[in-house]
C-alpha cells in the first residue's frame, strides 16, 4: 500500500492559511466518497479541521491505497481505497458462442483464471474457469441457450490479491 505524500503537504498549507490563528486543540478527519472503486475509475478525499478549514480533492488509485491528512500536530484516522480490476466481456461470433474477456490493472494477470457465469432466473451459474494468457485475456466458447443468455466474467480475490479485490465484468446479454 501507498501514502499520498503531496496530498499531505498541499493539506498542510491549505489549512494552515484557511486556519491561521486557531487556539484550539487541532484535530483533522478524513473521508472518502466511497470505499472502492473500478480500475481507472475516482474516488474524492474529504478533509475537514476543527477550526473550519476544508478540502477535497479527486484522486485515481491505481492498486490498494491508503490516505490520511496531518495537520499542525493532528493526523487523522486512515481512509482505505479498495481497487477492483476492469473486466471486460465481448462476443466474438455468435454462431459458435465465442467469447473473449480482458482484466486491466496495474500488473499483469497471465495464469490467473476468471468464472465465466450465466445469470438466470433461478440464480448464477458458473459455466467455466478460463486461464488468462499474457495479455491477462482470453477467448473462450460457452453454449448458449436458445433465446436470451446473460453471461458475466467474474475474477475472485483469490485470483487478483495482492492489491486487487474481486472483479466483475458488466452483464452481457445474447440472444439466439
Amino acid at each position: 500500500m501507498r501514502r499520498t505524500g503531496v496530498f499531505v503537504a498541499v493539506l498542510a498549507v491549505t489549512l494552515l492559511v484557511a486556519t491561521a490563528g486557531s487556539a484550539a486543540r487541532p484535530a483533522v478527519t478524513i473521508s472518502l466518497s466511497r470505499p472502492s472503486v473500478v480500475y481507472g475509475g475516482s474516488v474524492s478525499l474529504s478533509v475537514t479541521t476543527t477550526a473550519g478549514g476544508h478540502w477535497t480533492d479527486v484522486v485515481k488509485p491505481t492498486i490498494e491505497t491508503s490516505y490520511e491528512a496531518n495537520w499542525k500536530s493532528a493526523t487523522s484516522s486512515t481512509v482505505t481505497v479498495k481497487v477492483r480490476p476492469l473486466i471486460t466481456l465481448t462476443l466474438v461470433n455468435l454462431s459458435t458462442g465465442s467469447f473473449s474477456t480482458k482484466v486491466t490493472a496495474a500488473r499483469s494477470f497471465a495464469g490467473k483464471f476468471v468464472l465465466v457465469q450465466r445469470l438466470g432466473s433461478s440464480g448464477v451459474a458458473t459455466q467455466k474457469k478460463v486461464i488468462l494468457d499474457t495479455n491477462s485475456s482470453a477467448t473462450f466458447r460457452v453454449r448458449l441457450h436458445q433465446g436470451r443468455s446473460r453471461l458475466r466474467v467474474v475474477m475472485p480475490t483469490s485470483q487478483t490479491a495482492p492489491g486487487y479485490i474481486t472483479g466483475v465484468s458488466k452483464v452481457l446479454t445474447v440472444s439466439r
